[in-house]
């Protein structure tokens, strides 16, 4: 009989034992995660607001997006992109969120700017082409007349390209938002707060 008490209290802790060195392991390996994630969150942040500038003096200086610099942007987010999954480590629900939306929105974003951009090429390579047509129809024409033709061949793309040339600094300053954005939250996670 007591060999049979020694053998159930032995199983017994050695069942014990096994499931807080297994409980312990698991939450080590939770917390090792948290701090990959939040390095690998903190990199690509610190990374967006390099890009972010970027664009932006890119904009300043020739007033062109150049979509190197926003595929950039976009693959300097794959950190998050593959383990977003694993926001769920972070204690604070509405600094989670935060998070989430910083990169939802920043990413719609780029690639609206994107879009936006890819359209201004499309009317002015349209319109270099109309130009061009009408150039070699009748080169007696000065460029105002050639202007005034292209603006009656053009009239809603000469109208969208106002409205695009209206739109993408705005969009230039809701960059420079998205910067801030990006430095707040980078500083935050630094700092250990939140998590």
């Amino acid at each position: 009989m007591e060999q049979i008490t020694a053998a159930l209290i032995g199983g017994f802790l050695a069942a014990g034992t096994g499931w807080l060195l297994q409980s312990r392991l698991e939450a080590s390996r939770l917390s090792r995660t948290k701090r990959l994630l939040i390095i690998g969150i903190v990199d690509d942040l610190k990374s967006s607001i390099e890009l972010y500038s970027r664009v932006i003096d890119e904009w300043e200086k020739s007033q062109t997006i150049w979509f190197t610099t926003l595929n950039e942007l976009r693959e300097s987010r794959q950190t998050y992109l593959k383990n977003r999954d694993w926001l769920v480590l972070l204690k604070d629900e509405s600094f989670r969120q935060r998070i989430f939306k910083y990169y939802h929105r920043s990413t719609d974003h780029i690639n609206l700017l994107e879009s936006q951009q890819r359209r201004k090429y499309d009317i002015q390579a349209k319109l270099n082409e109309v130009v061009r047509d009408i150039r070699l129809r009748n080169e007696s024409l000065s460029l105002e007349e050639e202007r005034q033709l292209v603006i009656r061949a053009m009239h809603a793309e000469d109208r969208e390209l106002d409205g695009l040339s209206k739109l993408i600094p705005q969009s230039i300053q809701h960059l420079r938002d998205y910067r801030d954005e990006a430095k707040d939250l980078s500083e935050v996670l630094e700092k250990g707060k939140n998590h």
